[in-house]
């Protein structure tokens, strides 16, 4: 091969390769990436990041105050925990805890709050429950619930891995919860 050749065929490679490398930086920035919002604990991950520990200590006072009784279908969820937002959404596959909690179609969500001093049953409470998917916010379904020990009926529409997120507040106490399940 000629030296001509040599050169000619190294700076093709070469506009090539930027040619790929411009085109990736665009379809990357044309597919949004980075600018999802999430909604882990209903709050941006700057304030999740800053606040944490609050979060955390809130948690702990809310499960000395109240027993916790979030029932999803037939899964009894006993005690408000971040225990699942360590673990990767494959781990559902191999784990017998908090799989297949929800159906497609037809789900049944119960919350009954009991002080653990009286086991009286707390009336007035306000929960919000988010069912989302890890990958996308499309399919985000939100639950609001004022009264403890009702019964709400919602549909999933799809089989996926979702994560649920909720936040129960009585008076000035609050506690949040974060589960990985699947559907069936």
């Amino acid at each position: 091969m000629t030296k001509k050749t040599i050169y000619t065929i190294f700076l093709a490679k070469f506009v090539f390769s930027l040619a790929l490398i411009f085109w990736t930086i665009k379809i990357t920035m044309g597919a949004g990436v980075g600018l999802d919002d999430d909604n882990s604990f209903f709050s941006n991950y700057k304030d999740i990041d800053t606040q944490y520990n609050n979060i955390m200590n809130n948690n702990i006072n809310f499960n000395n105050k109240y027993n916790t009784n979030i029932k999803i279908n037939n899964t009894a969820i006993n005690e408000l925990s971040f225990n699942d937002v360590y673990l990767s959404q494959r781990v559902i596959q191999n784990r017998k805890i908090n799989k297949n909690i929800l159906n497609v179609n037809k789900n049944k969500i119960s919350i009954i709050i009991r002080d653990k001093i009286t086991n009286k049953i707390i009336k007035d409470i306000d929960v919000k429950i988010t069912f989302t998917r890890p990958s996308t916010h499309d399919d985000n379904l939100n639950i609001s619930l004022q009264n403890s020990n009702k019964n709400i009926n919602f549909i999933i529409n799809k089989k996926a891995y979702w994560n649920i997120m909720g936040i129960i507040k009585i008076n000035d106490d609050e506690g949040q919860f974060f589960i990985k399940t699947n559907s069936k």
